[in-house]
């Protein structure tokens, strides 16, 4: 199944649906309670966005206890760590990913716990809220940073 769409460039994806399996299924863009039931139903997610920072479809997925499979760039490692696995932009790479999470169970569920384990550590409001609170501490000092904190 492949969810979303490209609105910048519909002809590619019209040229993916002709080299696509009849099996495949183009959902284009799913919002709301679909969008979650596709995220909790997913046998595993694939990632390959090429810029931005911390992607947030990425961390849903991981928080819905997907295994992720990302395309392997800087901000896709930072976001994933040791919770997914990353493939090169070369179709073979992907492919043989792809192969490795559908033909082993065992590392399937191992990647998808870890990836759920992450989403609660690292991306929930509470974790995100105290590094920006702790990034800000660093910036303006530890005596302006209480005089702001007193302040609040």
């Amino acid at each position: 199944m492949v969810v979303g769409g490209n609105p910048y460039r519909p002809d590619y994806i019209e040229s993916l649906k002709t080299l696509a399996d009849p099996r495949v299924i183009f959902t284009g863009a799913v919002y709301g309670d679909g969008y979650w039931t596709l995220q909790k139903g997913a046998g595993a997610f694939v990632s390959a966005f090429e810029i931005g920072g911390t992607h947030p479809a990425l961390v849903e997925a991981m928080a819905a206890g997907n295994p992720v499979l990302y395309l392997n760039t800087i901000e896709g490692r930072e976001t994933v760590g040791d919770a997914g696995l990353g493939f090169e932009r070369q179709i073979s790479d992907l492919a043989a990913k792809i192969r490795l999470i559908v033909s082993d169970p065992g590392r399937r569920d191992e990647l998808a716990g870890r990836a759920r384990l992450r989403a609660q550590r690292q991306y929930t409001w509470d974790a995100v809220t105290a590094q920006y609170e702790s990034l800000f501490a660093e910036l303006l000092g530890p005596r302006r940073a209480k005089a702001a904190a007193r302040d609040c």
